[in-house]
């Protein structure tokens, strides 16, 4: 999560900034935790990710840690749908969260900035994001998943 956290803040928004646009790689490894592990460990990862963004970009601290919680705890239901090496549900699901909490985005920006202007907001921010989300998706929950089936499910299954 904090390795997410470092390249999503740094590299990702310096280098790999397209068009004000940033893939959310914690969002990505939020819904692969939850993805993987189930509803409650992907709420406490969501919590987790949610304040590394609140303290960078929160004008209220704890909003992305409620959204990103409610978040891996919805994506937690899929647990039991989870197949090794399939990546197109996870992906689907990635995006189609990406476009719901940017969604959310939106209402905190109206709470905080009274910015209404929904059209503009959806053509410049949402789908810019969850295009380039769903891209990173593709190669960050290959990543995850490599890592949960090497290091993670070993383990788990020796207890």
């Amino acid at each position: 999560m904090l390795t997410a956290f470092l390249l999503q803040s740094t590299v990702f928004a310096g280098v790999f900034d397209i068009g004000g646009a940033v893939p959310d790689l914690i969002l990505i490894v939020v819904i692969s935790y939850a993805y993987e592990y189930g509803k409650l460990d992907g709420m406490f990862a969501g919590i987790l990710g949610g304040f590394f963004l609140d303290i960078q970009f929160g004008e209220i601290l704890g909003v992305y840690a409620l959204i990103y919680m409610l978040i891996g705890y919805a994506c937690g239901f899929f647990n039991k749908y989870y197949v090794k090496y399939d990546t197109l549900l996870p992906v689907c699901i990635i995006t189609v969260a990406e476009f719901i909490c940017s969604f959310f985005g939106y209402i905190v920006n109206i709470l905080v900035y009274s910015d209404v202007r929904i059209a503009f907001y959806i053509k410049r921010v949402m789908l810019p994001k969850t295009a380039y989300t769903m891209v990173a998706a593709l190669v960050v929950y290959k990543l995850c998943d490599y890592i949960y089936l090497k290091v993670m499910a070993p383990v788990n299954e020796e207890e």
